[in-house]
């Protein structure tokens, strides 16, 4: 049991992962609002809005059906890439690089249907009818659509009265009109009746691309049509009912004065809503045609506008491949989804019990997450250029990054998941400002360091009149280190600086004074990430020399050193200084015992270098990951969750052992008794209950022993087999059951368990001695034989 206890002294796993789903390009809402589709390279992928995790991915690098490849046959082919996908209540269609349509079905994910979208060039636009039993689909270099019945596997017309390719399909909503509309390279709008092959529409109006095009309701009589372009125009049209009138008619023309990206009727078609590339949106009364600004917002390029009617909700898609959640009646944001991180820097925890997690990522923007709300999400807008590191006490928060500024930001309680700029002042360094520290249990200063290998600890004030307004003045400014300084850290107590650089070394620092305490001299390469214990008077720095370094604060001596096989980026004390986690560029955690000195866990979840940690210091009980593969990943303690699945784990084996040593001392159900043995892993248990058949000569209860057996159970007995065969009195059971196994494997294909190279490298010398010392037992029976038949 002590051992036992000591195999579960610390575990961790990862309870969340937060990657990539959106890199771009087509983007759809289900109709129920629960689910989005983000097309992202080679893959559609199905993200749930509430909790923005992806829970099934459609394409050919994902799998058919997320198994492994059984046989040759089940190989999948090489990744094919999607352009462009549509979605029904039940299906996705998607279009690939090999000029091939595959249709999915949603729920359970399958592949239906195959087939050749017989396009010059790429598909670049796809379409459901209302219905979702016809696909309608855009060439790339031909002036063509193609409109596919799915469900008769059958091509209704292909359509060639417009100048191609059609950036913007849509059909009629109503499933009784078999109409359908797309934009033409000229910038005009045409309409076909799918069912006669007739072009029934023409407009002309927009000088540039029609990006926006929706219908005022899905009645059968709706004839309100409204598009937007790049023209800056928004145009409503009227649809005529004569078959011989292809123009329908301008019943009015808005000049809104910026780029526009999309639209949408809301409020029952008695509002329309227009979104401009800069950020914009703007409310528009179908009545009246008054214009009202409904959203200010110029940080944000928007690509593509959606609506979900079943939940009243607006979503945006930015060119930075954020989805932004709106309610249309109050414009108050609802939630914000991250489709696309670049590295991530940098993140810190803060606010109430760690509530609050602010993460940089190589972008101006840096992100703030609610992790007790479905991780939900706000972009910081502030800095000019690229965040570099953050950090934090209780509710302030500090940033600096590549524009040489200092940002001071505030929780505001007020608002959940929002920050407030109290205080910043710019030029603060000379250079890029690489890595920032706060004092522990109060703000009252934090320090930041440079790339030029400077430092400079400041003081933070806090006016007595007006609480809410803050001020920091500088208390002093040092050369820190001849190269770039990596990272900086204030003692438990604040009264030591440490800080880490590329001339590896590692220096300690009074931090109300310009004074070095001590030099840290001993890594072989640049020192990356310095941090003191929570409860020892010891420091720990991580080098790209592939090892950790703890040493002594009185004596500045190094007293412990652990390696790793590649460069060490980050190292956090976990569990009150029990434990290190560290992280490398291979993308390998480690989890250490300071005590033992013994690398207890390996978590291999990034696969990219992990560039920053956050330990939750007010619980210890998780703590995040984030690196160069724009991965964030939640670890939790599962410490006492691995202990209990080892007691019972072995509370279940315990049970099988006497279950199995009842069965053979009373020599009843022999094949329960058999396959406990081989679940077991017992060669001798196994070993005895064969070889009772054989002595009692009954081959026929043997091979029905073996015959029961499914392929898992087959090669557990195949090892027995290899640990019986290297003694000789064990020999012949062991050959009797050879030639039964591999004869089944040579007759039925399901049963070719035997393609391992080491299985087969030991068992061959051990037949090939058997089978010789056999042939000599023959040889010399004969020679017995013939001297006493010549007697």
């Amino acid at each position: 049991m002590a051992m036992l206890a000591n195999l579960c002294e610390k575990s961790y796993a990862a309870e969340a992962r937060y990657v990539n789903f959106y890199a771009g390009g087509d983007i759809a809402w289900s109709s129920d609002g629960q689910h989005l589709y983000c097309l992202n390279g080679g893959v559609v992928n199905q993200v749930d809005v509430e909790t923005s995790q992806i829970l099934q991915s459609f394409g050919i690098s994902s799998g058919q059906n997320d198994q492994k490849p059984t046989s040759l046959s089940d190989i999948e082919e090489e990744e094919d890439t999607i352009y462009c996908f549509a979605v029904s209540h039940d299906h996705l269609v998607t279009a690939h690089r090999s000029g091939l349509l595959r249709l999915w079905q949603i729920s359970p994910k399958k592949m239906v249907k195959l087939w050749k979208s017989q396009h010059k060039g790429p598909v670049v636009k796809l379409e459901f009818s209302p219905c979702g039993k016809i696909v309608c689909s855009s060439g790339g270099a031909d002036a063509t659509l193609r409109l596919w019945d799915h469900t008769n596997n059958s091509c209704l017309c292909a359509l060639k009265d417009y100048p191609g390719p059609a950036m913007l399909l849509r059909f009629h909503p109503n499933v009784l009109r078999r109409e359908i509309y797309a934009v033409g390279s000229d910038n005009m709008i045409y309409g076909w009746n799918f069912e006669s092959k007739k072009l029934i529409h023409k407009m002309r109006g927009h000088l540039s691309q029609v990006t926006g095009l929706t219908f005022r309701s899905g009645q059968q009589d709706c004839n309100d049509l409204v598009t937007v372009s790049r023209d800056k125009v928004i145009i409503a049209w009227q649809l005529m009912a004569e078959d011989d009138q292809l123009d329908a008619k301008q019943m009015k023309v808005l000049p809104l004065y910026d780029e526009l990206e999309g639209v949408v009727y809301v409020k029952e078609g008695t509002k329309l809503l227009v979104a401009s590339g800069s950020g914009k949106l703007q409310e528009i009364d179908r009545t009246s045609w008054k214009i009202k600004e409904v959203l200010a917002q110029t940080d944000f390029q928007i690509n593509h506008l959606l609506y979900c009617t079943e939940l009243n909700q607006l979503a945006l898609a930015t060119t930075e491949q954020n989805i932004l959640f709106y309610d249309p009646d109050s414009m108050e944001p609802i939630k914000h989804l991250v489709g696309h991180n670049d590295e991530i820097l940098d993140m810190c925890f803060l606010g109430d019990n760690d509530r609050y997690l602010a993460v940089a990522t190589n972008s101006k923007h840096f992100k703030l997450y609610d992790t007790e709300r479905q991780m939900n999400c706000k972009l910081i807008v502030g800095h000019t250029d690229t965040v570099m590191s953050l950090a934090s006490s209780h509710n302030l928060l500090v940033s600096v990054g590549k524009d040489y500024s200092i940002r001071l930001w505030k929780l505001q309680h007020e608002h959940e998941c929002s920050l407030e700029e109290v205080m910043k002042q710019t030029n603060c360094h000379t250079s890029t400002i690489g890595c920032v520290a706060m004092t522990h249990n109060g703000a009252t200063g934090f320090a930041t360091v440079c790339q030029d290998g400077s430092m400079k600890v400041w003081q933070l004030l806090r006016d007595k009149k007006d609480v809410k307004s803050y001020s920091f003045q500088l208390l002093y400014a040092a050369l820190a280190h001849d190269k770039e300084v990596n990272s900086v850290s204030y003692a438990l107590n604040n009264k030591i600086l440490a800080t880490a650089s590329q001339d590896k070394t590692a220096k300690l620092w009074s931090s109300e004074k310009n004074s070095v305490m001590g030099v840290l001299r001993g890594h072989s390469r640049g020192v990356w990430s310095v941090r003191f214990s929570p409860v020892d008077q010891i420091v720990l720095t991580s080098s790209a020399d592939c090892s950790l370094r703890l040493w002594s604060i009185s004596n500045f001596a190094c007293l412990k050193r652990f390696d790793q096989e590649c460069s060490i980026l980050r190292a956090e004390f976990l569990d009150h200084g029990k434990f290190i986690i560290s992280a490398a560029s291979d993308g390998l955690l480690k989890l250490w015992n300071i005590k033992t000195n013994a690398s207890i866990q390996s978590l291999d979840e990034h696969t990219d270098r992990v560039w920053s940690l956050a330990v939750s210091e007010r619980s210890n009980r998780f703590f995040f990951t984030g690196g160069a593969d724009s991965k964030l990943i939640r670890f939790s303690d599962v410490t006492q969750i691995t202990r209990n699945e080892a007691l019972d784990q072995r509370q279940s084996i315990l049970e099988q052992e006497q279950t199995l040593l009842s069965l053979l001392h009373a020599q009843k159900n022999l094949k329960k008794a058999f396959v406990l043995a081989l679940t077991l892993d017992k060669p001798k248990a196994s070993y005895d209950i064969i070889k009772n058949f054989v002595r009692e000569r009954n081959e026929t209860a043997m091979v029905e022993l073996v015959d029961q057996l499914n392929v898992d159970q087959r090669v557990a007995l195949l090892k027995h087999v290899k640990a019986w065969s290297t003694n000789s009195r064990h020999s012949q059971v062991a050959q009797l059951i050879l030639k039964h196994l591999l004869g089944d494997a040579l007759m039925d294909s399901k049963f070719r368990f035997y393609d391992n190279a080491n299985m087969v490298e030991v068992l061959t010398p051990y037949v090939q001695r058997h089978f010789k010392r056999i042939t000599e037992m023959k040889k010399e029976l004969a020679f017995l034989e013939f001297i006493v038949k010549c007697m």
